[in-house]
């Protein structure tokens, strides 16, 4: 089978390659920039990067872009469950769509909204705000262009009251504009930017300030000219060489003869000496964090449908993780987990694209991030594509499967039961509403209920994570439309 290689390219100066755009200019008229917080605001950014509504609990954001809005198919909806000292309650929630007064553009056949996700408190109000990817969006008369969308948070939570409309620099047929988005300090100015990814280009948005007024950096090599035969899926941001400086990582997929194998791009963040950027054997998912606090951030990828890397031959799906090194990931070799080796219960088999998602958080509260992996495909019984979800727990020495978990919905004290196509673990996050240190898990399965689909919520405790307890919600739960919306298709991280 063919092998791919790591390629270095050469470095190009940022400040040579960005050309700044005044933020008025970016939406093409279409939204003006919300005014400044009146005087006597909340000046310090919001203490956690998903905190809305600024009450000191992380909030949960689901979407479901394939939800029908106003009788139009696959418009697309995000979600916002409050956090609270007593968790989760669909009762305390925020759904918001382009139906939503304020919210630029229509609810359209075919729009996504939602369709990919990425918060920070980006005018530095003390609110946590939301970047929204609408990847279908038509504009101008031009098919599938899309655009992002930036809702800002406030003392009542998300709304559409001063939202923007980041538009690309041009309107390209099938570009996916937000097919990736990521929050960091890509400037490495000490300030939050975002990271928008398209079909064929990464464009940089930096300078909120509390004005909300964003310029563009459109960036050349190595924001352009992605690989032949590279298909990007997203963004993951973080600091992978310790060195205090913010990088990218664009994952994908690329074609090596007849097959299609987890491929990703490595953007090293140089501030005003610029980016430079080498290739990996990636793949199409990923998250940061600092799994064995030695001060980098380490890279879990999901690739769950790899068929080789390396020396290993995988069939069912495979997690790398590239701990945080000089060199950043591609350099040196990663760790790489799967079914029916190391530890992880199971066997490795066709379609059960173990890392279908991955979620990194504190479940037990012993300080060291756990890794949660979706196997959306995984057969429970004689129900193929039931899916399932397993966690590894995180150590000094990196990830263990001491203790590792393997959860579905077959499993006792959680509600439903494992049928065909359920999908369960296409997408989780782990997440602590409640700030009590420990960090639950939130499950989605967007095939439940014949494309209805459902969220499954699992508490923490300092055993890990509990079964008995759990409980679920839909896209009806939260007063949507959840027929068809298959509920929730992405959960922010």
């Amino acid at each position: 089978m063919p092998r791919s290689r790591r390629t270095p390219t050469t470095a190009t100066a940022l400040a040579a390659s960005l050309a700044v755009v005044a933020g008025a200019a970016l939406a093409g008229g279409a939204a003006p920039a919300a005014a400044a917080p009146a005087e006597g605001a909340v000046a310090a950014p919001a203490k956690f990067h998903d905190d809305f509504n600024g009450d000191g609990y992380p909030d949960l954001v689901v979407a479901a872009p394939s939800g029908t809005v106003d009788g139009a198919a696959r418009a697309g909806y995000v979600a916002v469950l409050y956090g609270s000292a007593g968790g989760l309650d669909t009762a305390r929630r925020t759904v918001v769509s382009q139906s939503t007064a304020g919210v630029p553009g229509t609810s359209e056949a075919g729009d996504a909204f939602g369709a990919t996700l990425a918060s920070a408190d980006f005018d530095r109000d003390g609110y946590a705000d939301l970047a929204v990817g609408v990847t279908g969006e038509d504009l101008g008369g031009v098919a599938d262009t899309g655009r992002t969308i930036v809702l800002y948070g406030s003392a009542g939570g998300l709304s559409g009251s001063g939202a923007q409309d980041l538009r690309p620099a041009s309107l390209t047929e099938g570009n996916a504009y937000a097919t990736g988005l990521a929050a960091g300090d890509w400037f490495h100015d000490g300030s939050t930017a975002l990271a928008i990814l398209s079909e064929d280009h990464l464009e940089l948005y930096g300078g909120w300030g509390r004005a909300r007024t964003p310029a563009r950096a459109q960036a050349g090599h190595p924001f352009t000219d992605f690989p032949q035969d590279f298909t990007p899926t997203g963004l993951v941001g973080g600091d992978f060489e310790g060195d205090g400086a913010d990088d990218l990582v664009v994952t994908g997929r690329k074609w090596y003869l007849e097959y299609l194998q987890g491929h990703s791009l490595y953007l090293k963040g140089g501030g005003p000496e610029g980016y430079t950027r080498t290739e990996f054997a990636g793949g199409p998912v990923g998250v940061a964090g600092d799994i064995d606090k030695d001060g980098a951030d380490d890279l879990a990828i999901g690739d769950p449908s790899v068929l080789e890397h390396g020396e290993y031959e995988l069939s069912g799906g495979a997690v790398q993780v590239w701990y945080g090194a000089a060199g950043g990931p591609g350099s040196g070799q990663p760790e790489v987990w799967q079914q029916g080796s190391g530890g992880v219960p199971g066997a490795y088999e066709v379609e059960d694209r173990f890392g279908s998602d991955v979620s990194l958080g504190d479940v037990n509260g012993d300080g060291f991030l756990d890794l949660a992996v979706g196997a959306e495909g995984e057969a429970i019984g004689t129900s193929a594509g039931a899916g399932a979800v397993w966690l590894l727990r995180g150590s000094a020495g990196g990830l263990t499967t001491t203790g590792v978990q393997h959860f579905n919905q077959d499993t006792p004290g959680i509600p439903g039961t494992a049928e065909a196509g359920d999908l369960f673990g296409s997408d989780v996050r782990l997440h602590d509403p409640n700030r009590d240190g420990r960090s639950g898990l939130i499950a989605g399965a967007p095939g439940e209920n014949a494309g209805q689909g459902f969220a499954w919520v699992l508490q923490a405790r300092s055993s890990g994570l509990i079964a008995d307890g759990s409980w679920n919600f839909s896209g009806a739960s939260v007063g949507a439309n959840g027929a068809n919306a298959r509920f929730p298709e992405t959960i922010a991280e």
